[in-house]
């Protein structure tokens, strides 16, 4: 997989995949065209103030968008945090492309000189757990996040985290 910077070109993808039900149930729900249009405008912006943010990943071989995900600031509970994330496309699953990407985003926060990362997800969703685990993070508490109700916070100090997993 490569990542690249989200843009016009990679809108159809993206709302392909907030769209499909299957990622929608991992993601709180589904995403219309206009919600995927606004949030890749706010992806641009996060980029332009902050130099990083999700990317949009490709397979290698056949270049077709698989996932988008990677490092962004977001607000839990009233704090910044740096925040790791991911979605694959459903019939990708298993493959083990979530945590690839997880750890490029490590890698990249690493390479940013960000010392401390997380990533949260609904309490049902064991896949992304199971990522989480992987990269070692490791289980903080439960928060509501907003309207999606409940979710799972990880976190992991990235020094101890660089080429883990590898």
């Amino acid at each position: 997989m490569s990542g690249t910077v989200p843009d016009d070109g990679d809108l159809d993808f993206l709302v392909a995949l907030a769209a499909d039900p299957r990622v929608g149930a991992t993601l709180g729900g589904v995403r219309t065209r206009g919600e995927v249009v606004q949030w890749l405008a706010e992806e641009r912006a996060h980029w332009e103030r902050h130099g990083f943010g999700y990317w949009v990943w490709c397979d290698r071989v056949t270049g077709e968008g698989v996932a988008r995900g990677g490092v962004r600031i977001r607000q839990v509970e009233g704090e910044d945090v740096t925040e790791l994330g991911w979605a694959v496309v459903a019939e990708r699953w298993g493959q083990g492309l979530a945590t690839e990407l997880a750890q490029a985003s490590v890698d990249a926060a690493a390479r940013l000189g960000i010392p401390r990362v997380v990533a949260f997800t609904m309490p049902t969703n064991v896949g992304s757990r199971r990522v989480m685990e992987k990269l070692g993070m490791t289980y903080e508490r439960t928060f509501v996040h907003g309207q999606w109700g409940p979710h799972i916070l990880y976190s992991l100090e990235v020094d101890a985290a660089r080429g883990h997993g590898r």
